[in-house]
């Protein structure tokens, strides 16, 4: 069983990460000449995704010596170690910077970086959340992974997390808010209680639908009201 200060650890390090990612991303911004937004925006759409996928390989890794340090001082049998896997919204890096580009040609062009440290952070982090929950799908030994959450985290990541319950399927899915501190921790317990179907619905990949329905999808933006309304009710029902 991964105890609460190991738990605490890997929260921490993955804090670590995010805020070497919003330090190094003030920085760029702040060396932009925004006086020439299209530039600005240019410069961004180069930076940004790198920055996502350098910080995302330092989370992936550190996750993945994690892994392998708890199974290890868990004693489980047999040979495994953790691969490393790539944040599973590289692909939605170049969108968020330039749905964030559009306050560049504003007033209030810092509003770009704003909006911009909301979610590069989530997006470099999920690397380390992906490594955990796709070893724990390959690993033999492994039931599946928990959820923790720090000391008065949210309604939404306390539902989600559901009280120690652990996630089985290897199609779940991390859902995280912007400034989200929760981790993934692999569980060994063969007889740990399984999340109920609320919260898998819950943690369902939603980028590619917020995507199109931004491009004016209309089936997209009911299938998110939707979602949205079932996270309400599992909040209330669940938290």
């Amino acid at each position: 069983m991964v105890s609460a200060v190991d738990e605490a650890e890997l929260r921490q390090a993955l804090i670590g990460v995010r805020a070497l990612v919003e330090r190094d991303l003030t920085a760029f911004f702040t060396s932009l000449n925004l006086d020439r937004p299209e530039s600005a925006r240019d410069q961004l759409l180069e930076f940004v995704p790198l920055l996502v996928s350098q910080y995302g390989e330092v989370a992936a890794s550190f996750a993945a010596d994690w892994y392998d340090e708890m199974r290890d001082a868990e004693g489980m049998p047999g040979r495994f170690r953790a691969e490393t896997q790539d944040s599973p919204y590289e692909d939605a890096t170049e969108g968020l910077v330039r749905r964030a580009a559009g306050a560049l040609f504003t007033e209030s062009p810092v509003d770009a970086l704003v909006a911009l440290t909301a979610s590069a952070g989530k997006y470099a982090l999920a690397a380390g959340r992906e490594t955990i929950t796709a070893a724990t799908d390959r690993d033999p030994r492994a039931s599946g992974w928990k959820r923790v959450t720090r000391s008065g985290s949210c309604r939404f990541c306390r539902m989600l997390a559901q009280r120690g319950a652990v996630y089985k399927e290897s199609s779940a899915f991390f859902a995280s808010h912007g400034d989200c501190n929760c981790a993934a921790v692999p569980s060994w317990d063969q007889s740990a209680p399984e999340v109920d179907v609320f919260a898998y619905e819950a943690s369902a990949r939603m980028s590619g639908l917020r995507q199109a329905a931004a491009n004016g999808n209309k089936d997209a933006q009911r299938r998110i009201d939707e979602h949205n309304a079932l996270i309400r009710r599992a909040v209330d029902e669940y938290a």
